[in-house]
């Protein structure tokens, strides 16, 4: 590897042990294990249903008129936002396999994909929902954690 890869693997490390302390550690309410072991039951099938649900919008922003025929003009930072939301969306296809049998590689992909996410969000100017989200996605994400190895 070289240095620059494993800067950034020591720092998505780094960034996921920080955010473990705050998620699962100092947080005073956590999810219960039974509600834990439903959302791990479910999350394939749900991560499945929200890609399906999703589709539409995706094919609708990125049909060739939209971009090519000169419909709209778009900002520099919404075709950003959209490049990492597509990133996003292929670390979430990549994680269903690993979901159904609880690997800890797919657990890491959805976390992935929370993170550019996270930047998509900042980058489109929806920076409250951004946040919303994320803290949410993030609090249960690393609540169920321990059940993917």
């Amino acid at each position: 590897m070289d240095q620059k890869s494993l800067d950034l693997k020591q720092a998505l490390l780094k960034l996921e042990e920080t955010l473990e302390i705050y998620f699962c550690k100092k947080i005073p309410f956590f999810i219960p294990d039974k509600f834990k072991e439903l959302m791990v039951q479910f999350l394939p099938y749900l991560t499945i249903l929200l890609i399906i649900v999703n589709i539409p919008l995706i094919f609708n922003v990125l049909t060739f008129s939209n971009f090519f025929l000169g419909r709209k003009i778009y900002s520099f930072n919404y075709i950003l936002s959209i490049i990492f939301l597509t990133g996003a969306l292929i670390f979430v296809i990549l994680a269903i396999p690993g979901l159904f049998k609880r690997k800890e590689r797919s657990w890491r992909f959805l976390f992935y994909a929370s993170l550019l996410n996270f930047i998509s969000g900042f980058l489109s100017g929806d920076w409250i929902g951004m946040i919303i989200v994320a803290l949410f996605f993030w609090y249960v994400l690393f609540q169920i954690k321990n059940y993917y190895s």
